[in-house]
């Protein structure tokens, strides 16, 4: 039997697989720069639910954010499974925290064409599309949507001015 030639064996988009409030979603390549297991993390006061706290490495300061949690849902499954994906832009650099990764998926050719509609969902307007893998159904989620909110950027806690004055 002949062996498929290199065109044949390409596929049109990749990206990382991971699972968020029960859902596989898969992230572009390149929006997500590194995975790692979850670094150790100091908490960090005056902060939203959702922040975890912030994380050394390799000498950057990477705060560390439950994504579920944000999200309204709680990480699944066995905390050894829990995984960070190091997001970095020019105005972000952060670590999310998901129950699961997948690893690199592969989609045939024009996968994403159905657009996502579930408006009920308190992620999708973080997903653009969704598409099939020849297995299952996966959720394009774009990470720049996330870094483009405002309630997702701001993760300090307000503090009245009551609050502060009885604090000085």
């Amino acid at each position: 039997k002949p062996r498929p030639a290199n065109k044949d064996l390409k596929t049109d988009w990749s990206g990382i697989g991971f699972s968020l409030c029960g859902q596989q979603m898969v992230a572009p390549m390149g929006q997500v720069v590194e995975i790692i297991n979850t670094p150790n993390y100091t908490f960090i006061p005056r902060t939203k639910k959702w922040v975890l706290g912030l994380a050394n490495i390799r000498g950057r300061m990477l705060p560390i954010y439950d994504i579920e949690h944000y999200f309204g849902s709680k990480l699944a499954g066995n905390r050894a499974r829990h995984r960070v994906l190091i997001i970095e832009s020019e105005h972000v650099y952060a670590g999310i925290l998901v129950s699961h990764v997948f690893g690199l998926k592969h989609f045939p050719v024009n996968s994403f064409k159905q657009p996502y509609s579930n408006s009920d969902e308190a992620f999708a307007s973080c997903i653009d599309s969704m598409g099939n893998d020849g297995v299952s159904d996966w959720l394009r989620f774009q990470i720049p949507l996330l870094t483009q909110m405002p309630e997702f950027m701001d993760a300090g806690l307000q503090i009245s001015s009551h609050t502060a004055a009885s604090a000085a």
